[in-house]
């Protein structure tokens, strides 16, 4: 018989992924040089991030027993791989949009849905003794704390973009970019509710 999947460290798995990929794409911002291929390196993380979905989507069609109801197994992963595709998708904004200088707003924000990763990450591994509930929220409101953090320099940075008086269309570009920045963060506070929140229901 072949071993059961450990969720929890498929979990683990590909958050750290995501925090692979948002550690890129600080370095892709902070030395803007080889755009395409930083870009490509996190493609080849978010690539590596649908393997592992794809292989936990196919265990758990199979598994009889699971530690948690499939259906929020399922939730959890395909929350954490949007976050990845997030990432990917900044990354591939910068080069798509050819945007020839960076700006520090853009890295100021990448370093915050950094540090947001890295404790999503942390608080994912928590999730394992999601019995002891305490550390799992404290991680969960970190999280939370870092996404509001995000927000505030996010509308701060629209708000200073609108009022420069640059060409629109450089406005435009570099609103799509903060705004997916951004809604990285959203889901990262996204699935640390979620987990939060399976944790009472299974505590």
């Amino acid at each position: 018989m072949k071993k059961e999947l450990d969720y929890f460290e498929r979990f683990a798995e590909m958050s750290d992924a995501g925090v692979r990929a948002a550690k890129l794409l600080v370095d892709l911002i902070a030395d803007y040089r080889d755009v395409s291929a930083k870009a490509d390196a996190i493609h080849a993380i978010e690539h590596e991030a649908d393997e592992l979905f794809h292989e936990m989507a196919v265990a758990l069609n199979r598994a009889f027993i699971t530690p948690i109801d499939r259906e929020d197994i399922l939730m959890v992963a395909e929350k954490i791989d949007s976050i990845i595709d997030g990432i990917e998708d900044v990354a591939n904004l910068f080069d798509m949009l050819s945007v020839t200088e960076v700006r520090p707003e853009a890295r100021s924000l990448a370093e915050v849905m950094l540090k947001c990763c890295e404790r999503l990450h942390e608080q994912v591994q928590a999730f394992r003794g999601f019995k002891n509930a305490k550390t799992l929220n404290e991680l969960g409101i970190e999280v939370n704390c870092l996404e509001e953090e995000g927000d505030r320099l996010h509308r701060g940075i629209i708000k200073d973009l609108y009022r420069s008086g640059e060409d629109v269309l450089l406005i435009l570009k570099w609103r799509d970019i903060y705004d997916t920045m951004e809604t990285v963060l959203d889901m990262c506070e996204d699935v640390a509710d979620l987990m939060s929140g399976l944790a009472i229901k299974n505590g």
